[in-house]
């Protein structure tokens, strides 16, 4: 009987041990944030929903957002830390903060402690807990393309396509890849992998081309771009370039390319030669024409 009795006891405390920590708690039931992401240099709203689930009435919470170790943020108008007068049992009672992401914040997901604490009643030392929630900083990616060299048509072309970074934050895994298109060969690797590009920098891929003779002046060139963001996030952008076309004679009228005077060169090299197997024949006549007169 005695060790039933223990048994039962046991059990009981082993229950309460496990029950009383899900009903006598104060927790953060939801959280919202607008944006959802917030870019470097921007604001972002916080809404905390606390909710009562001590058992009783409580008075005197206060709730606060522990920045010491997150440097990305700081308080915008408004205190890290917020009193609430009352929360009644079992209800909810909602805390705003109001935090702005500094310029030079990396973009990225951060965990922002909260601390709360609370008095169950006036004879008892304050109760404090800290739970945590997570803010991103991120931006959307933009990129700005533009390209270099002379595109003259009949002819072999090197193009080299220009990506820079315009956006706030970094873009990763970046490829380019360019499609075809009338008026134009692509004689090299379609595909080219660049890597990451960081905020206000640039990288470029080089393409050999073959630009037709009966190709436009003026081309639509069709270019994709393959990235991630730096929250890992996949984006697939299509952008056309305007390509600008020249016949060999445009191109050495706009001084583009040099005239080539291999043809020059050539006639006057040829030229000598004539002229030297023209004296050599008169000088040998002339010989011959003194020999027999003697």
């Amino acid at each position: 009987m005695k060790t039933k009795t223990q048994t039962t006891i046991f059990i009981g405390i082993l229950l309460a041990m496990l029950i009383l920590p899900a009903v006598t708690a104060l927790t953060i039931k939801n959280v919202y944030s607008t944006p959802n992401e917030v870019a470097p240099g921007k604001t972002v709203k916080i809404t905390l929903t606390i909710e009562n689930e001590v058992g009783e009435d409580l008075e005197n919470i206060v709730v606060g957002l522990d920045l010491s170790e997150v440097s990305e943020f700081a308080p915008y108008k408004s205190s890290t830390e917020k009193t609430i007068e009352e929360i009644d049992d079992e209800d909810t009672e909602d805390v705003k903060f109001e935090l702005v992401a500094l310029s030079n914040a990396k973009a990225g997901v951060y965990k922002i402690p909260v601390l709360i604490s609370y008095i169950l009643d006036e004879n008892k030392t304050p109760i404090e807990k800290t739970s945590y929630i997570s803010l991103t900083i991120n931006a959307k990616p933009e990129l700005q393309l533009d390209y270099e060299g002379e595109l003259i048509k009949g002819k072999r072309n090197e193009i080299n396509i220009k990506i820079t970074n315009t956006g706030l934050t970094e873009v990763k895994f970046l490829g380019i890849e360019v499609k075809d298109v009338n008026g134009i060969r692509i004689l090299s690797s379609k595909k080219v992998y660049l890597g990451d590009i960081e905020s206000d920098d640039f990288d470029g891929a080089t393409f050999d081309i073959f630009i037709e003779s009966e190709a436009k002046n003026l081309i639509n060139f069709p270019v994709q771009l393959n990235y991630r963001d730096a929250t890992n996030k996949l984006y697939t952008e299509f952008v056309e370039i305007r390509l600008k076309t020249y016949t060999k004679k445009e191109a050495i009228e706009l001084g583009l390319i040099k005239k080539s005077n291999a043809g020059l060169y050539a006639g006057i090299i040829i030229a000598i030669v004539i002229i030297w197997f023209v004296y050599r024949k008169i000088k040998k006549r002339k010989k011959n024409k003194k020999i027999k007169s003697n």
